[in-house]
């Protein structure tokens, strides 16, 4: 069926489109999705659903049906236009069933996102590459001078080891373990807590944060991975920087826990990192989680730098459940 006279509509422009729906969140399009595959319906046969024909088979709430009806044009329209940004960018966009959706999301996060958007060089997070190993340093709202060039070092040592980052932008920790790596132009994933776009520009070639652009004309697409759950025009709200931490930790292979507070979003995702058996590790000092981080069974870190990143590095790790 012709998709309003804009042509056939594929299953990456459905996606889009079914994305773009107002009002439904993660949970809602990830049993919509389930529920298309199920039924096998096409997208044209989707476009041809009355909207209570729509909430029948597909499950969908009454206003949401109606929207889709009244404003199919405006949706095809707009996946149309998504649609040849992937073409000419480096960009990419997955269903959770794909076959090259991140592993370590479907490990290590028990909601993955249904739908997520790639730029650049998505090998980074490949179990089968050479690409070595994905690290974050967790340190908490407030950090002082000190703790900020700790980490420096650390993300510094494990970045000459093979380490990846995984970080954000809008946070001066996530900014260094940034820096750290693009200091000797090695590989960065960044997780944002906003669309691409919206972060990266319209090209998606800007680098995401001022001190990143000091260094660097443009984001590097060939070295670094961009990710983010969101629509890639759609702005930072509060919700989004705890999706952004949870899939931050899902994607990390190493976990440290450098200066982190009792109680804060950095604990909770180390504290379900080590309900789940993963490498957590904690440095000496810090704040007050530190020390219940390293009794729920994180291993302690030598003051050291060096020798902390060497401990890291190797995956030298047990927990007191093991």
């Amino acid at each position: 069926m012709s998709s309003h006279g804009s042509g056939p509509i594929g299953p990456t422009q459905l996606l889009l489109m079914l994305h773009a729906l107002p009002g439904v969140g993660e949970k809602t399009l990830a049993a919509l999705l389930r529920e298309i595959r199920r039924s096998g319906l096409s997208a044209g046969e989707i476009l041809a659903l009355t909207p209570d024909e729509t909430i029948q088979r597909l499950g969908l709430k009454p206003e949401t049906a109606d929207h889709l009806y009244t404003h199919r044009r405006a949706l095809v329209e707009a996946a149309a236009e998504t649609a040849r940004a992937l073409r000419e960018f480096p960009l990419t966009v997955l269903a959770l069933d794909s076959a090259t959706y991140p592993d370590r999301l479907t490990r290590n996060e028990p909601s993955p996102p249904p739908v997520l958007y790639l730029l650049g060089n998505a090998a980074l997070l490949s179990d089968r590459s050479e690409a070595g190993f994905t690290f974050t340093i967790a340190v908490s709202n407030g950090a002082d001078q000190a703790a900020l060039s700790r980490l420096d070092s650390l993300a510094s040592k494990l970045c000459a080891f093979g380490g990846i980052p995984v970080t954000g932008h809008d946070r001066a920790p996530y900014q260094r373990m940034a820096l750290a790596a693009q200091r000797g132009g090695l590989p960065t994933v960044y997780v944002f807590d906003r669309g691409l776009r919206d972060c990266l520009g319209p090209r998606f070639d800007r680098p995401p944060f001022a001190s990143a652009r000091i260094r660097e004309a443009a984001f590097a697409w060939e070295r670094d991975l961009a990710i983010s759950p969101f629509r890639i025009d759609d702005h930072c709200l509060g919700a989004n920087n705890r999706r952004r931490d949870d899939l931050v930790f899902a994607l990390a292979d190493r976990i440290v826990a450098l200066d982190v507070k009792a109680g804060g979003a950095m604990m909770e995702g180390c504290r379900a990192a080590l309900a789940a058996k993963r490498p957590v590790y904690v440095a000496e000092g810090g704040r007050e989680g530190a020390g219940a981080l390293q009794a729920a069974g994180a291993v302690l870190l030598p003051a050291d730098a060096g020798e902390a990143a060497r401990i890291v590095a190797g995956g030298e790790a047990r927990t007191d459940a093991e």
